[in-house]
This record gives C-alpha cells, sequence and structure tokens, in this order.
C-alpha cells in the first residue's frame, strides 16, 4: 500500500514525472526524489528502499545521540537514542516513508542548531536552514513544526539570562538561517511555478489535508482496555505519556521563569518542549501506533535533557547533605539506575507490540522484489500472472491503493492516481481517471475489496464492468480483462 506509493512515485520521477503535476500525492516531493536516487545506486527494487530505510534507522538513533551529547553526558545521550532502536521505523519494516525521511531531516537541522549556537558559526546556522528546507520538502508538516521551534528557541535565547548569545549575534544568526531556507527553497519554488506544479502542489499539500484529511482518515484515540495484552495497554499509555510530561515540563519552566532562573539550559527545554508539542500533534488527526511512533523522537531528547536538569539540582541538594564520599556517590548513582531499570522495562512491555512479526512474511522471488512482505510468494505468483496477461507496453488498473502491483510487475498506471481512499476523491476526480483510463486502455483492472468500491467509487466501478470481463474472484480480489487480454 503505502510503500507501493513510495516505490512506483520514485520510478514515474525516474521517468521524468513531477509529483503533484504528473501523479496525485499527499507527500511532498523530495521523498520520491531521495527514493529515486537509491534506486539509480542500488538498483530498482524493493531491497534498495529497505537499504535506504536501515540506513534512516541508524542515522536517527546516532542523530539523537549526538543532539544529546552537546548538552548532555554519555549515559543520558545514550538513554535517549536507545528507545529509537525499537520504538520507530523498525515496527514499519525498515520502509523510508517521508515521514521517517522528514524525522531523520529534522533531527540533522537540530544538531546543526545546537552546535551552531554554542559555536555561534555563521555556517553552520546555515546549514541548519537547507537542512529546514529539506525537512519541509521531505514531509511539510514536520518541517513547519521545525521552523516554529527554531523561531521560539530564538525568542527564548533572548529571555535567557545570562544571554549565550548578544542580540547583535542572535540577529546574524536568524538571517544565516533565514539565508539557507530560500537557497533551496527559491530556486525549487520559481521551476515548479514555470513547470506549472506549484498550484497542484499547494492543492494537494495544503489544501487537501486542511479540507479533507481530517474527515477521510481520522481515528479516535484508543482507551485502556483491561482484556488486551499488557503491551498493547503499553503502547495506549505513550498516547497519553508525552502530553502529561509535556506539560510537567511546561510548568517548570514557567517557574524557572516567574523566579527569574531562566537560563541557557531553560531555553534549550523550551525549544525541545514546544518541538516535542508539535509533533504530536500528529496523532491528533489519526491516532493510531504508526502516527504515535512518529512523534516520538523529539520525546526521546526532552525527558532525558529535562532529567538531567532535575539530577543537578538533586545533585547539588545530596552533596550539602552528605559528607561521606561513598554515601553520596550511592546517593548520585540510584536515581539514574532506577530511571535506566525503568526505561529498559517499558521498552520490554512495548516492543511485543510494536515490532514487527517476521515469521508471517515470505520472499518476493522478482527482479524489483527481493524482500519478505506479508504473503509475499503469493504475491509473485500474482505478478507473474499479470505479466503473462499484460505485455511489457501494456498498461494496468490497480485499484483502490495497490500500486505495488505497478512497481514489481513492472507495468505503468494509466492514470495520475496511484491511490483511491473513501471521500478522498470527488465523482470529478473518479470521471477524470476513467477518462484517463481510456486514453491509455489498461490490459486488465485488479479491484481489492469491490463490494466497498461500489459504495464510495461507483463510476469507477461501473467503467470496469461495462469495458472488461471478470477472469477470477477469490472475495477479496478480483481481476477483470479486456477483450484482447488472456
Amino acid at each position: 500500500m503505502d510503500e507501493g506509493v513510495l516505490a512506483y512515485g520514485a520510478e514515474r520521477v525516474l521517468e521524468g514525472q513531477i509529483p503533484n503535476r504528473d501523479f496525485v500525492s499527499a507527500q511532498p516531493p523530495l521523498s520520491f526524489y531521495s527514493a529515486a536516487l537509491f534506486f539509480k545506486t542500488f538498483g530498482t527494487s524493493l531491497a534498495s528502499l529497505r537499504i535506504l530505510g536501515i540506513s534512516i534507522y541508524v542515522a536517527i538513533a546516532l542523530l539523537i545521540y549526538g543532539i544529546m551529547r552537546t548538552v548532555a553526558g554519555p549515559l543520558l545521550s545514550l538513554v535517549a537514542a536507545f528507545p529509537a532502536l525499537i520504538l520507530g521505523i523498525p515496527f514499519f519494516n525498515f520502509v523510508p516513508f517521508a515521514i521517517w525521511q522528514g524525522i531523520t531531516a529534522t533531527l540533522v537541522a537540530v544538531f546543526l542548531l545546537a552546535r551552531g549556537v554554542l559555536s555561534k558559526s555563521s555556517l553552520l546556522i546555515f546549514a541548519t536552514g537547507i537542512m529546514t528546507a529539506i525537512s519541509i520538502l521531505l514531509r511539510h508538516d514536520q518541517g513547519f513544526y521545525l521552523l516554529l521551534s527554531t523561531c521560539s528557541f530564538a525568542v527564548a535565547l533572548k529571555f535567557a539570562q545570562p544571554s549565550v548569545v548578544s542580540s547583535k549575534e542572535l540577529r546574524r544568526l536568524i538571517a544565516c538561517w533565514a539565508a539557507g531556507i530560500l537557497a533551496v527553497i527559491l530556486p525549487l519554488v520559481i521551476f515548479w511555478w514555470f513547470e506549472q506544479a506549484l498550484g497542484k502542489m499547494f492543492s494537494q499539500l495544503v489544501v487537501f489535508p486542511l479540507t479533507t484529511y481530517a474527515k477521510t482518515s481520522s481515528r479516535a484515540f484508543p482507551h485502556w482496555n483491561s482484556a488486551s495484552p499488557f503491551s498493547d495497554n503499553a503502547v495506549t499509555l505513550l498516547f497519553y505519556l508525552s502530553p502529561v510530561l509535556q506539560g510537567a515540563v511546561l510548568i517548570w519552566l514557567v517557574s524557572r521563569f516567574v523566579r527569574k532562573q531562566y537560563c541557557w539550559p531553560e531555553a534549550i527545554a523550551t525549544f525541545l518542549l514546544i518541538w516535542s508539542a508539535l509533533f504530536y500533534c500528529q496523532t491528533l488527526t489519526r491516532s493510531d501506533w504508526h502516527h504515535l511512533l512518529i512523534t516520538l523522537p523529539p520525546i526521546f531528547i526532552l525527558i532525558p535533557y529535562a532529567g538531567s536538569l532535575i539530577l543537578q539540582k538533586f545533585d547539588a541538594l545530596v552533596a550539602r547533605s552528605l559528607q561521606n564520599r561513598r554515601a553520596l556517590q550511592i546517593a548520585k548513582g540510584l536515581p539514574r539506575l532506577f530511571a535506566v531499570l525503568v526505561l529498559i522495562w517499558f521498552l520490554s512491555a512495548v516492543s511485543p507490540a510494536c515490532l514487527p512479526d517476521l515469521s508471517t512474511k515470505t520472499f518476493v522471488s522478482l527482479p524489483r522484489g527481493q524482500v519478505r512482505i506479508e504473503g509475499g510468494d503469493k504475491m509473485t505468483n500474482f505478478v507473474h500472472l499479470v505479466q503473462q496477461a499484460a505485455g511489457p507496453e501494456r498498461s494496468i488498473l490497480s485499484l483502490p491503493y495497490y500500486p505495488i502491483l505497478y512497481f514489481l510487475s513492472e507495468r505503468r498506471n494509466p492514470t495520475q492516481w496511484n491511490y483511491l481512499w473513501p471521500g478522498d476523491q470527488t465523482p470529478q476526480d473518479h470521471q477524470t481517471l476513467i477518462d484517463q483510463a481510456k486514453r491509455d486502455p489498461p490490459a486488465l483492472v485488479v479491484l481489492v475489496k469491490e463490494k466497498q468500491m461500489q459504495e464510495y467509487a461507483p463510476l469507477v466501478i461501473d467503467y470496469v464492468h461495462s469495458n472488461y470481463r471478470l477472469a477470477g474472484d477469490s472475495g477479496e480480489l478480483a481481476v477483470y480483462l479486456s477483450g484482447d487480454s488472456h
């Protein structure tokens, strides 16, 4: 489904098509280009995408460690990075969706930001602006959250006393950051404007999520269920734990500000709080595990960092109370040991619900496969049948949401739509899809859950029934052939 959207979108990019203009996409364009780059480097296959996914997996953990290491010690940095090894892209089978590409670019930007502010380096801050722009082009909502968080950090630095950067230095850094963003965004905006893609990008990437997505794809927050396994309830707890912890940090920051104790560490905590809170907004519309997991990297940094500030206060209090050196070391070490044990216990409780079950996956022995997926052996056999029925010069139509079939069978989609979703497209969109299909008649049509499609895309179903004959129906999947296919 979503993996097919990324893979086939990258293939269309390699053919010279422009995302949003030549095919409809709810994701920004850069994610398709990065996937296409890996196709060019490692070959056009799902295995190449997984190589990108594993690279992202390693990079996220290293970047979280690097960000924390800038402001904290090695132990807390490891505590921050460790959860990313479990609660993240492994649950997505290491598929490098735009969300994970965007998270990686965002983490790179935050790492550069921290280093740049500390060293007052114009070059690093300029690079931060470049990575901010890249994060917007990979996943525009995450990039926008990063942009707002960076602006809030600039405000926080103004209030932090004693100031790490002077007002003059801060203005210079802000100008370098803005220049970095414009250096990427401005040329691309001009290019897309000349290519007549800008209007469709705005419609699909801004108008659509604000007006339609929340209505058609929303899911309610999960609730605690005593009959569910503890691992499922532990994941449910994560939905509510994040805002509770963020609220506690907010109260602490307000108290520090009121007491006029707002310093450089509090400015960093303010940035992390706003960044993590905005990232958490990604769960508000679609509250499932997938959308929860993509909100967690900023939390992995915020909580250990806030904990480090609390531990500093605790250490100072203990040092005043205890004179014995050994007792002092034990007293300082106990809360750290307790935090590490709680983290290990919680991750061991959550991981059964989050990690993929590899035992149910089989190998896709196709040139463009070379990975394990659910029902991979059946997919291999089905692709062979599709290739026999539709020659390489013919198109096929796979509906509503299986562009993976275009990619694996190496047959083109005659329309601009790689997916249909109840309520996302209008009857006029359905008619446009039909008109495009008529101009490049598919050799066969594959419908999954046809009865459901009849409810939200009756025009498409009527077109298929009027022009194609049913060749096979397994209940879930129906194959229709044109008159010249066998």
